[in-house]
């Protein structure tokens, strides 16, 4: 019989945008997120449908490590430096077009 607890945690800035990025139709940040894990755990059934890969180490690796918050860790970790890597561009271009609608409008 398998053991079950809920996990909840808040996410924010570039994380929780990640998240929302990866959300499929209909589906809330939570179910995200859970999906998400599921797919970083290798534990999902259903296709891959992250559109940056999250971790390069091995599923097998992650779930024999004997202190799970260092994996958990390494995991947000690795979330949030692919969320900035992604995220930053975006940012540096909004700036620049934010700059060009304030000369136009002086």
């Amino acid at each position: 019989m398998s053991q079950s607890q809920v996990v909840s945690f808040r996410a924010s800035g570039h994380f929780l945008n990640w998240i929302e990025a990866q959300k499929l139709d209909g589906e809330s940040v939570s179910q995200a997120a859970q999906r998400i894990l599921k797919e970083v755990s290798g534990t999902s059934t259903a296709l891959s449908t992250l559109s940056t890969p999250i971790v390069s180490t091995s599923s097998t690796d992650l779930s024999t490590r004997s202190n799970d918050s260092v994996a958990s860790t390494n995991i947000v970790d690795t979330v949030d430096k692919a969320v900035a890597d992604r995220l930053d561009p975006v940012m540096e271009r909004m700036a620049a077009i934010e700059e060009r609608l304030g000369k136009l409008s002086a």
